[in-house]
Order: structure tokens, then C-alpha cells, then sequence
């Protein structure tokens, strides 16, 4: 290294000491920033279920999100499987579900309101949800 310009030699241990630096950062990351936030997987798969066009009722689908402290879902999205992975969905749907129930440990006993169950149907080229009584 001792014929290279002064400038290189400058360069190449810039770049050295960022990588030194960026790699001891990455590795003091907690799980929980490396993933995204709960807010951040709740607007994707609102996304994801937005276009709820249909044909029939049999691609209308009803997913369980999230835990309640006390049980349960804290709600159910209705989407189409005309437009949407129903692989794709209920992945999200289960992070969002560890993630709330991360959430209801560290938090403890918050919110144990009911939440009815739904079901959907095609209604209009629509998938709609409509409570269970």
C-alpha cells in the first residue's frame, strides 16, 4: 500500500472503518427493529385486503387478526381470494398476531372488549362481512 497516492490510501480506509462501524451496529439491532412495527403490518395488509371484488361467495374469506390480552382475535379482515394470496394474507395475519401478543406481555391486561365474529359472502361483486349472532 506504500506506492498507492495518499487520497486512495484515504479512500480505502473510509470505506474499512464504515464497514467496521455498520457491522457492529447491525449486530446490536433487537428482533423487534429488525421487524416491522405493529402499525407498519396492520397498513400492509389493509393494503393487501383492499380490493374486494368477487364473482362468487367461495373467495370471500374471513381472517382472524391479532390477540386480544383476554383471547381471541382483536379483528377479522374480509378480503378476496380473486385478488389476494390467501398464503400472502394469513402470513401477515399470523405476524400481526405474535406481534400483538408481544405486545399484550409487555403491556399486560388492556383491552378484553369483545369482537364479534364475522362471515362474508359476495354481495354486489363485493366480498362484505356480516356478524354472527
Amino acid at each position: 500500500m506504500s506506492c498507492l497516492p495518499s487520497t486512495i490510501k484515504l479512500s480505502i480506509l473510509s470505506i474499512a472503518s464504515s464497514i467496521l462501524l455498520l457491522s457492529g451496529c447491525a449486530s446490536t439491532l433487537t428482533s423487534n427493529e429488525q421487524s416491522k412495527n405493529l402499525s407498519d403490518l396492520n397498513y400492509d395488509l389493509s393494503n393487501m385486503v383492499s380490493n374486494n371484488s368477487c364473482t362468487a361467495s367461495f373467495q370471500c374469506k374471513v381472517l382472524e387478526v391479532g390477540a386480544r390480552a383476554c383471547g381471541g382475535p382483536s379483528k377479522y379482515a374480509v378480503y378476496s381470494t380473486l385478488n389476494t394470496s390467501q398464503e400472502e394474507a394469513e402470513q401477515l395475519a399470523q405476524q400481526i398476531t405474535k406481534q400483538e401478543k408481544i405486545q399484550n406481555k409487555a403491556q399486560g391486561l388492556t383491552d378484553c372488549s369483545p369482537v364479534l365474529e364475522v362471515q362474508s359472502l359476495c354481495i354486489n361483486h363485493q366480498c362484505q362481512s356480516f356478524d354472527i349472532k
